[in-house]
């Protein structure tokens, strides 16, 4: 295992410390450490199902897996390193919209990641600026697979990730409809309700909703019609903005389809030159 030189502090919170540090070959990484004494069993299973899931996945627009290891102290998770921080900071320091090319090529290359997910049965349940990250060559990564599940392992009762893109199936009774032939399989559609909340706040520069209390969130969710897109984009970007923030989560795309949508399959063929890796049915 390589060993590793933290350089500074990233960011710090509930779940652990994000620092920025080296290996012993030079290579930039990010350190996600958790200190087990300061959190219950259940948040440390967590974050050790993290790593497990994210040494899983292989996708040029996921963050990547380097390691992970524990000492009776410290859980700690070595992630790839994006040099241009989060599109929720991207998106603060914007003064003036994004024209609606780029704005397309970012976010086609976050659904990328979210069908190659929900090919695997895996939802993510956090889709938001905040986690998606971009590299210095301008490549986007999805990442913090924190709230993560495999498709047959969501149950009913759990409510992940930020509210602010939580679909409205989740906010009448607080809960995600379990997985099977006999219901929506909405654990696919919110992940394509949060697409929908993310593409509204790259295009808008706000976010989509937003209020002071969770009770108020979650009804402005459900009551608030979507507000119209700045009158530079075109109408077929705010019909399928509409279509990925329709009510009923039947009438939400799949990520497979969404990415054969005219808007987005020209973005998509510069991937496939980009990554001669993925053939066009596995993006």
């Amino acid at each position: 295992m390589d060993k590793y030189t933290k350089l500074h502090m990233v960011t710090q919170g509930g779940y652990g410390t994000i620092y920025k540090a080296t290996s012993s070959r030079g290579v930039q990484v990010v350190l996600k450490e958790v200190i087990l004494a300061n959190q219950e069993e259940e948040e440390v299973q967590v974050t050790r199902k993290e790593a497990q899931l994210l040494s899983s996945l292989s996708h040029p627009h996921i963050i990547r897996y380097v390691d992970h290891w524990e000492t009776p102290d410290l859980l700690t998770i070595a992630m790839e390193y994006a040099e241009g921080g989060s599109l929720e900071k991207v998106i603060s320091k914007r003064e003036s919209h994004f024209e609606e090319t780029e704005a397309l090529k970012i976010f086609v290359e976050v659904v990328a990641a979210v069908e190659y997910l929900h090919r695997k049965e895996i939802i993510h349940r956090d889709i938001c600026a905040r986690n998606v990250l971009v590299c210095s060559t301008g490549v986007i990564k999805l990442c913090d697979f924190g709230v993560s599940k495999r498709m047959r392992s969501v149950r009913t009762g759990s409510l992940k990730g930020d509210p602010s893109h939580f679909a409205p199936e989740l906010c009448y009774g607080g809960k995600y409809v379990q997985f099977d032939q006999s219901h929506w399989g909405c654990s696919e559609e919110t992940d394509m309700w949060a697409l929908g909340c993310l593409l509204h706040h790259l295009l808008s520069l706000r976010p989509l909703f937003k209020s002071p209390t969770i009770a108020a969130l979650l009804v402005t969710i459900l009551a608030d019609p979507v507000p119209p897109l700045p009158p530079s984009y075109s109408a077929a970007l705010e019909s399928l903005i509409f279509s990925l923030l329709s009510h009923e989560p039947w009438q939400r795309p799949r990520a497979r389809v969404l990415l054969s949508h005219p808007l987005l399959s020209l973005h998509l063929q510069s991937l496939h030159l980009a990554h001669s890796s993925l053939q066009p049915s596995s993006i």
